[in-house]
């Protein structure tokens, strides 16, 4: 029997998808040629709701080298110059997978956030962030945080886990991030989300919760070390200022990795989150200027972006 029209969009919501059939492309997004990625808008046959794809090509799998370079490896030559040529490959399937995340239906702000975008330099001090960031963050529908809940509640991505602290003060759950394939411990890539409820950002901080960040710190470092032989030396640990969400989380990054989400003026480490308020008192990060990264693309932006022909 064939399948109906809606078959994909179906699948797509209870992530049962086996192939994009009936999905088509309405835009391209947003292109990184550096780390090989692309973002795509579209929509499934039958159904209004818009949808966002991410392709990504995969590293190579090293224990597949011997296969790669091989006559399995098909060459269309480029140029050559003396000593010098140039080829493109196609390699053979087990070489050539992409990763496929799927964004649907994706609202408004998904599209947006993969949209390539303008970025500027912004510098808040802890007067705009009382005044302006505040009631923004405020605002915020509890709803966009279902997804946070989902998983400390082990109704989603339970397989997933990696590690858990269940003390309701100082616990958190360790997952391996959707951008990391679990294979290559280059790309290594994972995220803590506490299990307390009440803290949305590094603003939030003080004394009372080193406990906590030097737990999720020391406990997430070794978990990792314990399932993928990373030791603590080759993490990054930060958080990032602003956060895509406002439920307090740590990212773990192996410190070879290459990306915008490791970069200076977004990830602020966790050492150094520490180390501040010991330093400079439990309201330091209330107090501090900070200057940080912002695209167009965020909601922040109409709040402290650039004016017009900035």
């Amino acid at each position: 029997m064939a399948s109906g029209p809606t078959e994909g969009a179906e699948a797509a919501v209870h992530g049962r998808l086996s192939s994009l059939k009936g999905f088509t492309v309405t835009e391209v997004l947003g292109e990184d040629s550096l780390h090989k990625t692309v973002a795509l808008l579209g929509r499934f046959e039958g159904r209004d709701d818009p949808a966002v794809l991410l392709l990504g090509r995969k590293p190579f799998d090293k224990a597949g080298l011997d296969e790669l370079a091989s006559e399995r490896l098909a060459l269309a030559p480029d140029f050559a110059n003396d000593i010098y040529s140039k080829y493109v490959g196609t390699p053979p399937p087990s070489q050539a997978g992409v990763t496929v995340d799927l964004i649907y239906p994706a609202t408004d702000k998904h599209i947006a956030k993969h949209r390539a975008q303008k970025r500027v330099m912004v510098t808040e001090t802890p007067e705009l962030y009382e005044q302006t960031v505040l009631p923004y963050i405020r605002s915020i529908p509890p709803a966009r945080l279902q997804w946070v809940y989902n998983i400390l509640e082990k109704k989603k991505e339970a397989d997933r886990l990696i590690f858990e602290d269940p003390n309701p003060s100082l616990g958190f759950m360790l997952h391996p991030d959707l951008k990391w394939d679990q294979v290559q411990p280059e790309q290594l890539y994972c995220l803590a989300l506490v299990h307390r409820r009440d803290l949305g950002c590094m603003r939030d901080l003080t004394a009372q919760h080193l406990p906590l960040l030097e737990n999720v710190r020391d406990k997430g470092c070794q978990a990792i070390s314990s399932r993928y032989g990373v030791p603590p030396s080759q993490l990054r640990v930060f958080l990032h200022y602003p956060p895509s969400y406002y439920h307090l989380h740590v990212h773990f990054a192996h410190a070879s990795l290459e990306h915008r989400g490791v970069a200076a003026g977004k990830a602020v480490l966790l050492d150094d989150v520490i180390d501040c308020i010991k330093t400079f008192g439990s309201d330091a990060w209330s107090r501090r200027t900070l200057t940080f990264q912002l695209g167009e693309a965020d909601e922040l932006w109409r709040l402290l972006g650039p004016g017009e022909g900035a």
